[in-house]
């Protein structure tokens, strides 16, 4: 079982000298490695079509609207779920959210949080971000939660990996980007594109 985990905006809270109003993070879950791999295979299937160079990143902010709508046409013949939480960080209130660590490693617990039934020695790649200290402290924090009624942890691994060099990474960093987008630009065209593979996205704090 593999789990990718992406975010769109910032964790700071300086607004009005470039943070963020939003903050969005989304976990995509494949069951198995053959459901991900044909998902891998059908965007370098897409990139292929687009005449791209293999090195070639998808990356929503970065795209025109029209490739944005080819991938996510192209993988929603795919089998994956997501989840996630969109963080209105004005809203946010406590010591934890003053650090943008903290809420970075907030988001990503609350994130899996919503696929942890789902989840069995599961492995769990995020989107590279922090150094070799901050990724440990994560996997402990993740592997504490992510626990099943008998105390025993769903996980397997966390490792981060960097997009460029990772098809379903950049699959989560897509799905993110359309995701936030349908807050922060209420333009819900690409988030509608992959609506049946959505599990559950929530505004946090809720009213």
């Amino acid at each position: 079982m593999l789990v990718f985990i992406d975010e769109s905006g910032d964790c700071g809270l300086k607004f009005g000298k470039g943070s963020s109003e939003f903050f969005t993070c989304i976990a995509v879950l494949f069951r198995d490695g053959l459901a991900a791999d044909a998902c891998d295979r059908s965007i370098d299937g897409l990139r292929y079509q687009l005449k791209r160079p293999r090195a070639y990143e998808f990356h929503l902010s970065h795209c025109s609207d029209k490739t944005r709508r080819a991938f996510l046409e192209t993988v929603n013949q795919d089998d994956f779920r997501f989840a996630g939480f969109v963080f209105e960080k004005r809203k946010l209130y406590g010591d934890r959210f003053t650090n943008p660590k903290e809420l970075y490693e907030f988001a990503v617990t609350l994130a899996c949080e919503q696929v942890k039934l789902h989840l069995e020695n599961a492995k769990v790649i995020i989107d590279k971000n922090g150094d070799r200290e901050f990724k440990k402290r994560l996997e402990r924090s993740l592997k504490a939660n992510m626990v099943d009624p008998e105390g025993n942890s769903r996980l397997r691994k966390v490792t981060m990996e960097t997009s460029h060099s990772n098809n379903l990474v950049q699959l989560a960093d897509m799905i993110c980007g359309a995701v936030g987008r349908s807050f922060t630009g209420r333009d819900n065209t690409f988030r509608a594109l992959v609506k049946r593979h959505e599990k559950f996205v929530q505004l946090w704090p809720q009213e």
